[in-house]
């Protein structure tokens, strides 16, 4: 009878022990019971978006819509006529400041520029008309008007070729040469303030991208001068004169390309509202 009590409670510890050694507090239990228990799902927080800028940083500027104007159609670079024709001449009726239309609008179109050319060879007209080199304003203005009251532009540029000499008109730099530019804005007329305003922004724009590119902004006013140039018919028209009788098509257009530069970074800079 006590064997076989013996026995019996030999059983019963025999199968209480596993689960009494369970409970004990070993490491490898822990770790089993860790391990047996599903991880915590974690929970994804997003960061508020901050100093959120409405206009993409890297948006293409509207492109601008210039009209071209030659209101000396026939001034004449001397190194590119003697080239063409292999005379010395300022003034020329096949190579000239007009005939140079199609290189100064790609340049200009390479920044975005939309450029349109009025389409008036204007000393042509005045030798038609009878009309003096003083009147080429006078003679030019309808055609401008009648341009303008059919098409929306943004800017108008009357290009010209300066009288003066090679020294004042270069810019010479290690790389390359360039023509420098003048503005001329004219004065006698109620609207000037703001044709003043965009020439002298150009002046600066051309200056920071290659300095001494430009020669200034010249105001005219007062006897023997226009002291308008058409300017009164737009808000925003500049007279450029680009380069001097010295200077070669490859220096003229190299600075077309600097002012269709500065342009287009005036262009950017009133769009993002710097």
């Amino acid at each position: 009878m006590k064997v076989m009590q013996r026995f019996c409670i030999l059983l019963v510890i025999l199968f209480l022990l596993p689960i009494m050694i369970g409970q004990l507090p070993f490491p490898n239990n822990q770790a089993a019971v860790n391990e047996s228990k599903p991880a915590p799902e974690k929970k994804v927080v997003y960061a508020a978006a901050t100093n959120l800028n409405p206009r993409p940083i890297n948006a293409t500027p509207k492109s601008m819509d210039i009209l071209f104007v030659y209101t000396h159609s026939h001034e004449a670079y001397q190194p590119a006529v003697e080239s063409k024709t292999g005379m010395k001449a300022v003034y020329d009726e096949q190579t000239n400041i007009f005939s140079m239309q199609q290189a100064m609008l790609n340049h200009f179109q390479l920044n975005n520029l939309q450029g349109s050319v009025l389409d008036v060879d204007v000393m042509n007209v005045m030798n038609q008309q009878g009309a003096g080199f003083h009147q080429a304003y006078q003679v030019v203005r309808p055609y401008i008007q009648e341009e303008l009251a059919g098409n929306l532009y943004d800017l108008v540029i009357d290009f010209h070729r300066d009288a003066v000499g090679r020294k004042v008109t270069t810019l010479e730099t290690p790389e390359m040469s360039f023509a420098k530019v003048a503005f001329v804005v004219g004065l006698d007329h109620p609207g000037y303030a703001g044709n003043l305003k965009y020439a002298e922004a150009i002046h600066a724009a051309m200056d920071s991208i290659v300095p001494g590119i430009s020669r200034g902004v010249m105001k005219k006013s007062g006897a023997g001068v226009d002291g308008v140039y058409n300017q009164d018919l737009f808000h925003k028209m500049l007279l450029v004169e680009l380069g001097g009788i010295d200077n070669t098509e490859e220096e003229i257009l190299r600075t077309v390309a600097v002012l269709a530069q500065a342009i287009a970074k005036i262009n950017a800079s009133e769009q993002s509202g710097a």
